[in-house]
C-alpha cells in the first residue's frame, strides 16, 4: 500500500445557471455575486463561470492523506474509501511542483470532477501506484 500526502485535492461541480438557484444553498446570493465578478469565494467554496457558461463549485483542501491499497479498485482519501474513475479519465501534467492529475471521483449521487495535487518527489510512486489501481478496475469490468 502506497500513502502519500497531496498538497491539494479539489471537488468540481458543475450546474447550469437555471438549476444552480435551487441546487445550491443561497444560490441566488451566490449567483449575483458571480455575475458581478465571474468568480465569488464563499464559505469555503469557490464559484465562477466555465468557459462552456456554466456554473462551477470548487471545494480544494490542503494536505490530504491518500493511501493507495496494492489489491483494490478503490482508495482512501482522508480515511474515506472511495472510487476514483481512472477508467474514465486518468490525465496527468506535470507543473513546477507538482503533478496533477485529472480524474472523476464517484459520489452517492454523482460523478464529480476532481484534481489531486501530488508533490514531485512522491509523484513516480503514486502515479504508479494509481495506474495499478486502474489496471483493477479494468480487469474488474472484464470479469462482469
Amino acid at each position: 500500500m502506497g500513502k502519500y500526502k497531496l498538497d491539494y485535492f479539489s471537488k468540481y461541480y458543475f450546474y447550469e445557471e437555471d438549476d444552480f438557484v435551487n441546487q445550491v444553498e443561497e444560490g441566488t446570493y451566490i449567483l449575483e455575486q458571480i455575475k458581478k465578478s465571474n468568480r465569488f469565494d464563499y464559505k469555503g467554496h469557490s464559484y465562477k463561470y466555465t468557459k462552456f457558461g456554466n456554473i462551477s463549485q470548487s471545494n480544494t483542501k490542503r494536505n490530504v492523506d491518500l493511501e493507495i491499497p496494492s489489491d483494490s479498485i478503490n482508495v482512501i482519501i482522508d480515511n474515506e474509501e472511495c472510487h476514483l474513475d481512472l477508467i474514465y479519465k486518468f490525465e496527468t501534467k506535470t507543473l513546477e511542483d507538482h503533478v496533477r492529475v485529472s480524474t472523476r471521483i464517484s459520489e452517492k449521487n454523482d460523478d464529480v470532477s476532481c484534481l489531486l495535487y501530488i508533490r514531485n518527489n512522491d509523484s513516480l510512486g503514486c502515479i504508479k501506484d494509481l495506474e495499478n489501481v486502474k489496471r483493477l478496475q479494468e480487469e474488474n469490468m472484464k470479469t462482469k
